[in-house]
């Protein structure tokens, strides 16, 4: 057991390496929503554009869990994806029409957001995200979601202050960034301890799995990036 925990400790101390770079929180888009240094037509701007993301998370889920073998796996994917979809009991409504609350507390409309063309990062990330989760190994999926949901508890602790310090923003408006404060805690955990368990069996994967995971991050990064281009173009 000792040596197991030796090489996870290893293994995700190098996964942490290879996201470090992609450090979302010091992105320069997430730095100027820090210092209140974003308009509100920034945040309604973003709001609308990342929305077809969180929109489209409950259907990485499904095509990960479609694919996967009956098992302990299959299920916390399913129960994640209940979640997202606002049908499980903790969770009470979808987490995109949090967020779509988030968007209309900046001043976008439901038609607007659904009907915007999102810039070429998204359509990358949204993409990237579909093609993770049809990794050969399982493992390599979760890497992925578990780049993305480790970070985001502090991330919305970040958003949710900032909109309540600069803004003026809170209750509904802010309630998806509350609430994963602590959901992704939990999902990453399992993300975590499921992969752990593949690697036990499959050591020879961890590559794949490192490798996943930048790539998630790497797009998420860069899915910022075209949010802050949009950003400094108008501004």
């Amino acid at each position: 057991m000792s040596l197991t925990i030796s090489r996870n400790a290893g293994f995700w101390s190098r996964f942490e390496e290879r996201v470090a770079p992609f450090n979302l929180l010091q992105h320069p888009f997430y730095q100027a929503w820090s210092k209140g240094e974003l308009t509100r037509e920034d945040l309604r701007e973003y709001a609308a554009e990342y929305w077809h993301h969180v929109s489209a998370f409950p259907t990485y889920l499904s095509s990960l869990h479609s694919r996967l073998p009956d098992g302990e796996m299959r299920r916390e994917v399913l129960r994640n994806l209940a979640e997202e979809e606002g049908v499980d009991a903790a969770a009470a409504r979808p987490h995109s029409d949090l967020w779509m609350d988030f968007a209309a507390g900046m001043g976008a409309s439901r038609g607007e957001v659904e009907g915007r063309a999102v810039q070429p990062e998204m359509t990358a990330l949204m993409t990237t995200f579909r093609e993770l989760m049809q990794e050969e190994k399982a493992s390599a999926a979760m890497a992925a979601l578990y780049a993305y949901e480790s970070k985001v508890p502090a991330i919305a602790t970040t958003k949710a202050e900032g909109l309540a310090e600069h803004y003026g923003t809170e209750g509904a408006a802010a309630r998806y960034f509350t609430l994963h404060q602590t959901a992704d805690v939990a999902h990453a955990s399992v993300w975590r301890e499921l992969i752990d368990k593949q690697l036990a069996n499959a050591p020879e994967d961890e590559e794949a799995v490192l490798a996943a995971g930048e790539r998630a991050a790497k797009a998420l990064w860069v899915a910022l990036d075209g949010v802050e281009r949009q950003r400094t173009s108008i501004n």
